[in-house]
């Protein structure tokens, strides 16, 4: 059979479209996108953006008490120290009560031979208090707290930072094996970790370290490491200071109201407003309400505090 040049024609033009039909058919299935394969078990996870430096800063969760007044909601799980800003005003005395109604009485961590103290050392300052110990050995936590460290951390091996209720944080540092997780609450006498020597430790001992507002002062001001007890109920802070007699103070306080309380402050009578002040913040501070401080110094909820001014609480 023979076909004409005219269908000839007609046949390849049939041809040639239907081609290209299919090569543009072929292309648009190539851009639709494949239907979702979800794995159950990640279908919730993100990842974090965040910078390091953020992710280091976690609001304290806890019920809020007097520590977080004074270390202004900062709870880092990285760093020991604090920013400069933390620190009270050079004008403010700050009472740390050693006891407070409601919590364990001080547990001495662990009772050993005193290696070294507090102070100069080898052309360096020793921030803290060698104990001897065994490796091995229980060491227990000094007050009730929330541990907010819980790493190896540079020289000091596996360490551990417990954040008091109080105001103080306690180090236990060179740890052969770390009990507790960043954010358990922990009673006095509770387990912290095992002796040991790792980090910058030349044999088996805790360094115990205690600070406030990250700034590290001697332990003996306060413990008797002959009876391994406390020798003082309070600690008085001015100007990174650190005192059991307010009269060792170089400069004396300043008036009452200047006085600020950090634990067992129901029975203060006065309060300064220091910068990030609230009325929430005090009322809780003392124990109080809102409504009351407003009662107190006819004063309306919306008032804006002015920092140096004074709230009176009762």
């Amino acid at each position: 059979m023979s076909f004409t040049k005219t269908q000839i024609l007609k046949m390849k033009i049939s041809i040639i479209t239907l081609a290209i039909g299919l090569l543009f058919s072929l292309y648009s299935t190539a851009q639709e996108p494949l239907p979702a394969t979800i794995n159950p078990i990640n279908e919730n996870f993100q990842v974090d953006t965040l910078s390091t430096d953020l992710e280091e800063l976690e609001v304290d969760s806890l019920k809020p008490t007097c520590d977080e007044t004074l270390y202004k909601n900062i709870w880092n799980s990285n760093q020991i120290k604090y920013p400069a800003n933390t620190l009270p005003n050079k004008n403010d005395t700050v009472v740390i009560s050693l006891f407070s109604s409601g919590d364990s009485p001080f547990v001495m961590p662990v009772k050993g031979q005193i290696l070294s103290k507090f102070g100069p050392r080898h052309r360096r300052m020793h921030t803290g208090t060698d104990i001897r110990l065994n490796s091995g050995d229980t060491v227990r936590c000094a007050f009730d707290g929330r541990v907010r460290l819980a790493r190896k951390f540079n020289g000091y091996g596996n360490l551990v930072l417990v954040r008091h209720s109080n105001g103080l944080e306690t180090i236990y540092a060179h740890l052969k094996a770390i009990k507790v997780k960043v954010n358990d609450t922990i009673k006095a006498g509770d387990l912290i970790g095992l002796g040991g020597r790792t980090g910058r430790a030349t044999c088996n001992h805790l360094h115990f370290e205690t600070r406030l507002f990250g700034e590290p002062f001697d332990s003996n001001k306060y413990i008797d490491y002959n009876t391994f007890a406390l020798q003082s109920d309070k600690i008085y802070y001015k100007n990174k200071q650190f005192v059991t007699n307010v009269n060792d103070l170089r400069d004396k306080p300043a008036p009452e109201n200047k006085l600020l309380l950090a634990s067992g402050s129901k029975g203060a009578s006065k309060h300064v407003i220091r910068r990030g002040d609230t009325l929430s913040v005090i009322a809780r501070k003392y124990n109080t309400t809102v409504k009351r401080l407003c009662v107190t110094n006819k004063i309306t909820a919306s008032k804006t505090l002015k920092v140096g001014s004074v709230i009176h609480i009762n």
